[in-house]
């Protein structure tokens, strides 16, 4: 998810996922309210979202599923990339 999005749109929607308001995130981030509404607002259009809390859930979703492809510590894959063999 790293990749996908800015240190400042990542920071943007965690604190909105904490549940607080574009004021409180602002303040939080010490930017400007209207930059966190256009922060959230790219967020949300990357993640083709329709409000902010489908934002939230899509973004909890999609880091879910980079967790679940970090290695075991084995050293394994939990998870392998659409057309490529499971190698037993």
């Amino acid at each position: 998810m790293k990749d996908l999005f800015t240190e400042h749109e990542l920071a943007a929607l965690r604190v909105l996922a904490q549940g607080r308001t574009q004021v409180e995130i602002a303040q939080t981030l010490r930017i400007r309210p209207e930059t966190v509404g256009w922060l959230l607002n790219r967020v949300r259009i990357l993640l083709r979202a329709r409000t902010l809390p489908h934002t939230v859930a899509r973004g909890f979703v999609l880091d879910q599923a980079a967790v679940d492809a970090e290695l075991e510590p084995s050293g394994e894959r939990l998870a392998v990339p659409v057309g490529e063999e499971v190698q037993r």
